[in-house]
C-alpha cells in the first residue's frame, strides 16, 4: 500500500511539472501599445508596469481572460485582448565556433591587422584606475529565438553581440570594472527585463550592443552611437570617438534617438550600432577577435575619459 502511495506521489509530480513545462513553453506577443500589468487578474488590481509590442513574455499562469506573464525580476497579469500566444521553439542557432575556427584566417583579410592594432598598445597601457568599481551592464542584442539582422554570410548578429559583449567584459574587468551580461548564452530576454535590471542595479553604464544591416544598400559602413538624454550626449561622443580612433572605422557619427532600452533606462545608457554585418569586409572584420578586441579598447578609452 505504501508502496502504490509513493508510485502515485511520483506520477503527480511528473504530470505537474509537465504541465509547468508546457506553460512555460508558451509565449505573449504583446500587442497592444502601453499595456498595463497589473498585479492580480483583473482591473481592480495595481497596475505595477506598462509593456509594448513586438515585446514578448513567457506565460506563467492564466485565469479567465488574464495571463500571468514572466518579466523577469518580477510577474504580472494581462488582458488576452491584447496579446497573442506563442509557441516556444527550442531550436537554436549558434555560429560560435564558427567564428572562433575562422577568425585566424580573418585576422589576415580584413583590415585590422596585428599591426594596426599593436599601434595603440602605448596608449591603452596608460589609461588610469577610473573603471576601478564601476557598475557596467552589457547588453547583448537580441538572442534566442531573435536572432536580430542576419550577415552577409549568413551569421546571425545575436552571435555576433554575445562575442563582443564577452570580449568586451574581459577588457572592463582587467581595468577593474564589476561588468554584468544581461545575457550570456544564446537565450531570449524581454527588453524590459534587460533595462529593469539595470535600473534596480543601478549601472553607472548601460551599452546596449548591436549591428546594423541594409541587405539593400550593401555597400554601407561605419559605426552609429545612440542615446536619449541629453546628459548621456558627452558619453556617446567618448565612447563613439575612442572606437573610431581605435577601429578607424567609417564615422557615422551619434544621435539623439527615441529607442525603448533608452527610453525606459534611469542610468546613463548608449545603444551602440557597431558596423553593418550586411557589408561583407565588415562582417569580416567583426567575426576577427583581434577586430574585438580594438573596439574594445575603444570603449574603454571612451568610459575612462567618461569617468575622470
Amino acid at each position: 500500500m505504501k508502496r502504490k502511495i509513493f508510485f502515485l506521489t511520483i506520477i503527480s509530480f511528473i504530470f505537474i511539472f509537465s504541465i509547468s513545462l508546457l506553460i512555460y513553453a508558451k509565449e505573449a506577443q504583446i500587442e497592444g501599445e502601453n499595456l498595463n500589468v497589473r498585479s492580480g487578474p483583473g482591473t481592480d488590481y495595481d497596475v505595477i508596469t506598462k509593456v509594448n509590442p513586438p515585446e514578448q513574455y513567457p506565460v506563467l499562469e492564466e485565469s479567465g481572460e488574464w495571463t500571468k506573464i514572466d518579466l523577469g525580476d518580477h510577474q504580472g497579469w494581462i488582458h488576452q485582448d491584447y496579446f497573442s500566444i506563442t509557441e516556444e521553439s527550442e531550436s537554436q542557432n549558434d555560429n560560435e565556433n564558427m567564428m572562433e575556427e575562422e577568425s585566424s584566417d580573418n585576422e589576415e583579410q580584413d583590415g585590422t591587422s596585428s599591426n594596426s592594432v599593436t599601434n595603440s598598445a602605448e596608449t591603452y597601457e596608460q589609461m588610469d584606475n577610473s573603471l576601478a568599481g564601476k557598475k557596467i551592464v552589457l547588453d547583448p542584442g537580441h538572442g534566442g529565438r531573435d536572432v536580430g539582422a542576419i550577415g552577409a554570410s549568413g551569421g546571425f548578429e545575436s552571435d555576433y553581440t554575445l562575442k563582443t559583449a564577452q570580449i568586451l567584459r574581459e577588457k572592463l574587468e582587467e581595468h577593474g570594472a564589476d561588468v554584468y551580461l544581461t545575457r550570456s548564452n544564446n537565450q531570449y530576454v524581454p527588453l524590459t527585463s534587460r533595462t529593469t535590471h539595470t535600473n534596480l542595479l543601478q549601472a553607472d553604464v548601460y551599452l546596449s550592443i548591436h549591428y546594423n544591416s541594409t541587405p539593400e544598400l550593401p555597400e554601407v559602413q561605419g559605426i552609429d552611437t545612440y542615446y536619449l538624454s541629453k546628459r548621456d550626449q558627452q558619453l556617446a561622443e567618448y565612447v563613439h570617438g575612442g572606437i573610431i580612433n581605435e577601429t578607424d572605422m567609417n564615422d557615422r557619427g551619434i544621435e539623439q534617438r527615441d529607442l525603448h532600452v533608452l527610453r525606459v533606462n534611469h542610468r546613463p545608457s548608449l545603444l551602440l550600432e557597431l558596423g553593418f554585418i550586411s557589408n561583407e569586409t565588415e562582417e569580416r572584420k567583426i567575426q576577427s577577435r583581434a577586430f574585438l578586441e580594438a573596439m574594445s579598447r575603444g570603449v574603454l578609452m571612451g568610459l575612462e575619459q567618461y569617468f575622470r
